[in-house]
């Protein structure tokens, strides 16, 4: 869960690109939005709110930190240095390892941009020596005008997260990782931005840019707005914690982000991209365990400070991971520990703030089968089904966690694009009216250019035409079904998949899978979305699990993978998830079933076959379940969002 280091420049793509793509009016802010930079702003009507001090005559953030002109800015180091220990207490005492960049020169208040790491990262992160002047880094943000914050999480690296960090350090007592719980790791970015603000040294709006775990945290704040969250989950207004000063998140950019953590990790294929789905129905039924992915992050996050067994109940990351990983039946203890991964540790668990989220940049991969374009989109149906037009660009490509390829161009353009964004809204005081998606094609082998970006108000506007295959015969889905060797072959946690193909199988395809095929003629056919599939399914057996994999099929017999999706019927037998213990092996229900694939930007070439597979594992991408079924698909259709019409 971490991202590509170092800095990026701009690229002949993406100077092209941004001359199409982000070629939208800057307006000025949408009725009801907050309009200014000063300490007040639309949404806070409790709390006494104060005004931030002058700007110091000779900085010295968190009045421990000194600066030093380096690399054309000023860096201010904290963290322990020697037998000095320059951590900054959080709300409730938890030392974090923090440093701030500031421009060469000025007294400010400056716009502040904070910098979130991803998992297992550190503020390092994005401390780099050079510039060349759109990276999202200390040295090209300060040098444009930005105070920056960087801090390593709590739980992490200096932040009471190695043995030597906690020694003779009380605050460490409590200083264990919260999985970006809005209470604990999010409220430390509020904290630590409200002292500067206190200070006078930066701006009470801030912005906020954060990779992977770090995107997750973005997102949080985002929703969160000019709020924050107590303890006991009280949502309070956003304030400086020394004068009180009202403060608000004025922009923020998402790399690779989770709008909810639990359709992330444990996924059960009810979530849709086409419209703005209940936060519930992303858990109930519980889902099926992303096996690879989760033993990878749990495996890193234990690296560092947990909590101990039976410690924190809301942040038994050791407890949760080895309950989930024994899989079916599910409890009322794993259906709690869904329930506080939703609610407090995801953007999807903020309720929305008046007037919307703040401005939102998420980039997301096409190919990223860890936190994958839908999670981006559910974000963005959630706000306009709430009638708000906040200023958000989406921009979707091959560069995030495996498969993605991350190609230098496609880093290039991201950075260029939210570049823009962030100096249109917090430098140059304007606002983008709703939201532009920017969508970049994968492009097969990983030394092919990056394909040509197209741009639109939303994801459906570039793919306005269906392909649709299927059929109405009976075929059968069995939990011992499919091809043990392909599914290890697509783990994404370990291996890449993506622009390697494999044999097809011949025949009627893998045994225990239903197969649907359509040759996409000779013009081919590009498709941009989520392919929806729906079927009636009779099932027999106890904790059903479906994984769909849609596959291109070349004429010389081999196949590429394009897209995965996992559903968790929620039957058989009238119950209501489905993974009770008491479920009988013969039980039987029958039911329409409807999910979505992880959405991809690809091109099927003339003379190509689209195919869909259904297999009852895919293990250990998805795991295993602990029951044996039998699934009867009849009446299936998928169908493909695509560029051009294919005539059905």
């Amino acid at each position: 869960m971490t991202g590509p280091r170092g800095v990026a420049h701009r690229s002949v793509l993406g100077a092209l690109a941004v001359a199409a793509a982000l070629a939208v009016p800057v307006v000025g802010p949408p009725a009801g939005a907050a309009t200014t930079q000063s300490g007040t702003q639309s949404g806070i009507r409790s709390g006494r709110t104060g005004t931030a001090p002058p700007p110091p005559a000779v900085p010295h953030p968190f009045g421990t930190l000194s600066c030093a002109p380096a690399y054309g800015v000023r860096l201010c180091q904290g963290g322990r240095q020697g037998s000095a220990d320059l951590r900054v207490p959080s709300f409730d005492g938890v030392p974090l390892d923090a440093d701030v960049a500031l421009p060469a020169k000025g007294k400010g208040p400056f716009p502040l941009v904070v910098l979130l790491h991803g998992l297992g990262g550190s503020k390092s992160e994005f401390e780099v020596t050079t510039s060349k002047g759109d990276g999202i880094d200390d040295v090209t943000l300060a040098r444009q005008g930005y105070a920056v914050l960087m801090y390593t999480a709590r739980g992490f690296g200096e932040s009471c997260g190695t043995a030597a960090s906690r020694v003779g350090t009380p605050g460490c007592a409590k200083g264990w990782v919260r999985l970006a719980d809005q209470r604990y790791e999010v409220r430390d970015t509020q904290y630590l931005a409200g002292l500067l603000v206190d200070e006078g040294l930066v701006k009470p709006a801030i912005a906020v840019s954060g990779v992977s775990y770090g995107a997750g945290q973005s997102l949080e704040l985002a929703m969160l707005k000019n709020r924050m969250r107590l303890p006991d989950g009280r949502l309070v207004p956003f304030t400086s914690p020394g004068r009180h000063v009202a403060m608000r998140v004025a922009a923020v950019y998402a790399v690779w982000p989770w709008d909810d953590l639990v359709t992330a990790l444990v996924p059960n294929g009810h979530l849709s991209t086409a419209v703005d789905t209940a936060a519930r129905a992303d858990r109930v039924p519980a889902g099926v365990m992303k096996q690879s992915w989760d033993t990878l992050l749990y495996g890193v996050t234990e690296e560092y400070d947990v909590a101990p067994p039976g410690v924190d109940p809301q942040s038994d990351l050791r407890g949760w991971f080895h309950r989930i990983s024994a899989g079916e039946p599910y409890t009322a203890g794993e259906a709690e520990a869904l329930r506080t991964l939703q609610e407090y540790k995801s953007a999807i668990g903020v309720p929305m703030p008046k007037g919307g989220p703040a401005p939102t940049a998420i980039q997301s991969g096409w190919t990223d089968t860890l936190f994958p374009v839908s999670e981006a989109e559910h974000y963005v149906a959630r706000v306009e089904a709430a009638g708000y037009r906040t200023p958000m660009l989406a921009m979707f490509d091959d560069v995030g966690h495996g498969w993605a390829q991350n190609k230098p161009a496609g880093v290039d353009l991201n950075n260029v694009m939210a570049d823009h964004f962030l100096s249109s809204v917090m430098l140059a005081h304007h606002r983008w009216s709703g939201t532009r998606v920017v969508a970049v094609p994968q492009t097969c082998p990983a030394t092919a250019p990056s394909g040509r970006p197209l741009s639109g108000p939303t994801l459906a506007s570039l793919a306005p035409h269906r392909l649709v295959l299927g059929g109405k015969g009976r075929q059968v889905v069995t939990s011992s079904g499919g091809d043990p060797a392909v599914a290890a072959a697509l783990d994404p946690a370990y291996s890449s998949a993506l622009c390697d193909p494999m044999p097809a199988p011949g025949g009627k395809g893998e045994p225990g899978t239903a197969t649907y095929d359509r040759s996409v003629g000779r013009r081919g056919v590009t498709m941009i979305g989520a392919a929806q599939v729906a079927a009636r399914v009779r099932i027999t057996g106890r904790y059903p699990e479906v994984v769909g994999r849609l596959w291109d099929v070349s004429p010389d017999g081999t196949r590429q993978i394009v897209a995965m999706g996992v559903y968790r019927p929620s039957l058989p037998l009238g119950e209501r998830t489905g993974q009770a213990a008491g479920t009988k092996g013969t039980a039987t229900a029958t039911q329409q079933v409807w999910f979505e694939l992880t959405p991809n930007d690809y091109r099927f070439a003339a003379g190509h076959t689209v195919q869909l597979e259904l297999v009852g594992s895919s293990a250990p991408y998805f795991r295993k379940s602990n029951g044996t079924f039998r699934l009867a698909v009849t009446d299936l259709t998928a169908s493909l969002p695509t560029t051009t019409s294919t005539g059905g």
